[in-house]
């Protein structure tokens, strides 16, 4: 007789699913690193067939189910998940009887929780539980299981005060102890798998970048490559050390062309539009550095290049060359930050003019080079923010940042358009020209050397460099 009804251990009674079976035989397969969804769904199908032949009434306890799916894994020869399902049960029933044990007025422990931003809170079960249920999106079962657990663990302990980042690991632990791996798993960051990370942020609309913002930490920590060095993983996660390309470790960082000048400003754009095309397959970054006629024909009113220009700017930072003053900053047809000015030497009036209209301001003398390319395969930067004077730590540092741009070119070796160019880093935290920041630099620049890399140190600091480092203060 086939089932049709399911009694709980409770003695309530639930429809007969063998959605339910199957997602078990899933569960046990994966605890034995097998995915095969065809072969769970064949199984549970087997299951139930075996169910109606021994089956002779409409409904069947849990404990007969599970016995019937043991007995089909063994008996098709799938003993290590039929192995792992019995020691998924034999855990729940474990947890079950202490359960029982401890009953529900247990004492509650005498324990302080302090948040990141310092503030305490006396231990409250409802609070936990709510947490478990609206944050970490728990069911209130599986809540309610899980703060039992961190209960029992915390009164075997002396602690009077526990940091919620550790609580929360306490529940992780709590889960996998209920035998509640799913819900353990479905928590673990680190299950992710970074290949994919990476090109779900690689492959993102510019419009679904608000929406990424919140994760874009983590899911940038998580996207290093699986041979990264630990001490690199761990300065990255302090806010010491920045590397650009975590997001997308087959892109170059940043590719800079001056274009040739033209009494045609159309034929300037067009070679400014195939220099770009070229380069976005392989430059994360990309500036295009247009002649000053450019800027003089836009003086002049010619509006007609404002919408070319803007959409060069869809591929690239675009500058407009400019030899000192000029009065289109009065009226900046651009929208955005990615059309600016680009000088020959910084001019601290012209500088603050752009800090204004909140646009970089490019400078250099080789900005006037026609046919200048600037080819940056590797930036990093590092914050010894605190350290001045702590050389054993700024060798921590070197070592680390070292580390990391081998890493890179490993990285960069794959790409499918080859990458070559300077490996540039920056510095950040220390006094300028202090002697702590004259060490740190001829420490990464030695360090390099031992390593045969050549690393550059540059001032420049990109706005993403920025917003790492500055994790450290916050």
């Amino acid at each position: 007789m086939r089932p049709s009804l399911v009694i709980k251990r409770d003695g309530s009674a639930v429809p007969f699913m063998l959605e339910r079976i199957t997602a078990a035989i899933s569960q046990a397969q994966r605890a034995v690193g097998i995915s095969d969804g065809a072969l769970a769904d064949e199984l549970a199908n087997v299951v139930q067939e075996h169910l109606e032949r021994i089956c002779d009434k409409p409904s069947l306890g849990i404990e007969e189910i599970q016995d019937a799916v043991v007995h089909v894994l063994q008996e098709s020869g799938n003993y290590e998940a039929a192995i792992a399902y019995t020691r998924y049960r034999d855990a729940r029933e474990r947890f079950r009887r202490s359960r029982r044990l401890l009953g529900d007025d247990r004492a509650a422990p005498n324990l302080a929780i302090v948040d990141p931003d310092g503030r305490r809170r006396p231990w409250e079960r409802d609070w936990l539980r709510d947490v478990l249920v609206t944050q970490l999106g728990l069911s209130g079962k599986a809540a309610d299981d899980a703060v039992l657990q961190v209960e029992r663990m915390l009164a075997e302990s002396s602690l009077t005060e526990l940091s919620s980042p550790l609580l929360l690991s306490l529940v992780d632990a709590a889960l996998v102890r209920c035998g509640m791996h799913a819900d353990a798993a479905a928590r673990a960051p680190l299950r992710l798998d970074r290949d994919e990370v990476a090109r779900a942020i690689a492959s993102a609309p510019d419009g679904h970048q608000a929406a990424l913002a919140t994760g874009r930490r983590a899911l940038h920590q998580l996207s290093l490559a699986r041979d990264c060095p630990a001490e690199v993983l761990r300065l990255y996660c302090q806010g010491r050390l920045w590397v650009d390309g975590l997001d997308d470790p087959l892109r170059g960082s940043h590719f800079t062309a001056t274009v040739d000048g033209s009494s045609n400003p159309w034929q300037v754009l067009a070679n400014a539009f195939s220099l770009a095309t070229e380069a976005h397959a392989a430059w994360r970054r990309i500036s295009m550095v247009l002649p000053p006629q450019h800027l003089g024909h836009l003086e002049r009113g010619a509006l007609s290049l404002v919408k070319p220009i803007t959409a060069l700017s869809s591929l690239a930072f675009v500058y407009l060359y400019c030899d000192g003053r000029t009065p289109l900053l009065d009226h900046w047809p651009f929208v955005g930050k990615r059309v600016s000015i680009a000088t020959y030497a910084d001019d601290f009036l012209l500088l603050r003019r752009l800090q204004e209209l909140h646009l970089p301001m490019l400078a250099g003398p080789h900005l006037m080079q026609g046919g200048y390319r600037g080819r940056i395969a590797i930036e990093l930067a590092l914050n010894a923010q605190g350290l001045d004077n702590e050389f054993s730590q700024m060798d921590a540092l070197a070592m680390g940042l070292v580390a990391a741009a081998k890493v890179r070119i490993d990285q960069l070796a794959k790409a499918p358009t080859p990458v070559a160019g300077d490996l540039r880093f920056a510095i950040y935290g220390l006094p300028v020209n202090s002697a702590s920041t004259e060490y740190l630099e001829r420490q990464v620049v030695q360090e390099g050397q031992r390593n045969g890399l050549t690393l550059i140190r540059t001032t420049n600091l990109p706005e993403a460099a920025c917003a790492h480092l500055g994790r450290l203060l916050e």
